[in-house]
């Protein structure tokens, strides 16, 4: 049981910072992609492609991050009924 504690906490941890490098990327582009620029113009429709990847990439972490925390909620209260018993 301390394994998969230990494994969650640094998986957890790697997932949260993924996440947040994702939600920053997404701010830049999105704040990039704001401005009244004729520089970037012809590059909005792939600006658009990119940030919506990235909008996907951010669900998938955040699904990610919630799954494994309820894993870990469910294996460590299955852990102390059985040790309780």
């Amino acid at each position: 049981r301390s394994d998969e504690a230990a494994a969650f906490k640094t998986n957890s941890a790697d997932m949260k910072q993924g996440l947040e490098g994702v939600k920053l990327a997404l701010k830049v582009l999105r704040d990039y992609y704001a401005k009244e620029d004729k520089a970037h113009d012809a590059a909005g429709g792939a600006g658009g492609g990119i940030i919506s990847l990235l909008e996907v990439c951010e669900s998938d972490f955040t699904k990610g991050v919630a799954q494994m925390t309820s894993d870990e909620e469910a294996a460590q209260a299955a852990y102390e009924e059985q040790t309780k018993e």
